[in-house]
């Protein structure tokens, strides 16, 4: 049998699972997962052929931070409900919304209230990260 240990004197480290209460004061384990959706984060990371488009559904309005690796260059999203969003990469002009929609990585929505999109208007394939807060 497993001795018992005191909140305090519990080790640090990288949890899979968390202890807390849910709204009605019931004992709950929600995964890492769970709780980051439910804080309303966002992350998402994958590479996108040249030209190649992928929906990401509704993120809601929020601060979204889209970096790649392959241009080492970042760009700050702060998006809305319309397309048009507050962008800025530092003035490198390598990122873009949807209502420019020119520049070499294209991110936010098509239409108000929409999904999210992100585009790669590259010759080549690029890597994209993602993190984003929404409420």
């Amino acid at each position: 049998m497993a001795d018992d240990i005191r909140e305090n004197a519990m080790g640090g480290g990288t949890p899979k699972r968390l202890r807390g209460l849910d709204a009605n004061g019931n004992s709950i384990s929600p995964t890492l997962e769970e709780v980051i959706s439910a804080m309303g984060i966002h992350t998402h990371s994958f590479t996108l052929a040249a030209g190649e488009e992928k929906d990401l559904g509704n993120l809601g309005y929020g601060l979204y931070l889209v970096t790649s690796p392959n241009i080492a260059i970042s760009a700050i999203f702060i998006c809305g409900a319309l397309s048009s969003s507050f962008v800025s990469d530092g003035g490198y002009n390598a990122y873009c919304d949807y209502v420019d929609g020119a520049k070499s990585v294209v991110f936010g929505r098509k239409e108000s209230n929409g999904n999210f999109f992100i585009k790669n208007n590259r010759k080549d394939a690029i890597a994209l990260r993602i993190k984003g807060i929404s409420v």
